[in-house]
């Protein structure tokens, strides 16, 4: 429908369309490089004044022509029946309220993961994440972490489905060793 969370999964869809990107972490700055190869545009809408990502990747963004950058602004509204249509584009520091003709966008705000549960029984890294390698195995014994609530660098339905597998392998040994 035009609202997106991956875009190297869903950017083909966008192939010579307009879209934005949500955001000012790595993430941000790299989705809205990758989209810029297909897009005819691509606006990068910030809540800062300055990207939060690293430096490469912003003056990477900085210097590519269909990036367009919204600074000091956050969506207040994103409009369209049955798909986007467009966004509407508050600044933050003026008040001022822009509408933008989109036909996507793309947040890539970052997210908490939902492990507040597990706080006093695994351990967790400096974002909240349980602590986890490919094997799926926790800190604490007989308990595995699979899916997007556990330490790596990519977060997608595949590699949350890989978890799942690499999990099953490891309980099973865990069983089998006991």
């Amino acid at each position: 429908m035009g609202v997106s969370y991956c875009a190297t999964c869903d950017g083909a869809f966008f192939r010579k369309k307009v879209c934005a990107v949500v955001g000012g972490g790595d993430v941000a700055l790299e989705d809205a490089l990758f989209l810029a190869k297909g897009c005819s545009k691509v606006y990068l809408i910030h809540r800062r004044d300055e990207f939060r990502g690293a430096k490469v990747l912003a003056d990477k963004v900085k210097e590519t022509e269909n990036i367009e950058i919204v600074y000091d602004s956050r969506v207040t509204e994103i409009i369209g029946e049955g798909s986007v249509n467009k966004i509407k584009v508050e600044n933050i520091k003026s008040g001022s309220v822009t509408e933008l003709d989109i036909n996507g966008i793309f947040i890539a705000v970052g997210m908490d993961p939902n492990t507040e549960l597990f706080k006093d029984v695994v351990e967790l890294d400096k974002s909240g994440y349980i602590k986890a390698g490919e094997d799926c195995i926790t800190s604490t014994e007989g308990i595995f972490a699979a899916g997007d609530l556990r330490t790596k660098k990519l977060r997608q339905v595949i590699t949350a489905a890989a978890d799942g597998a690499n999990a099953i392998t490891s309980v099973s040994e865990y069983f089998n060793n006991r």
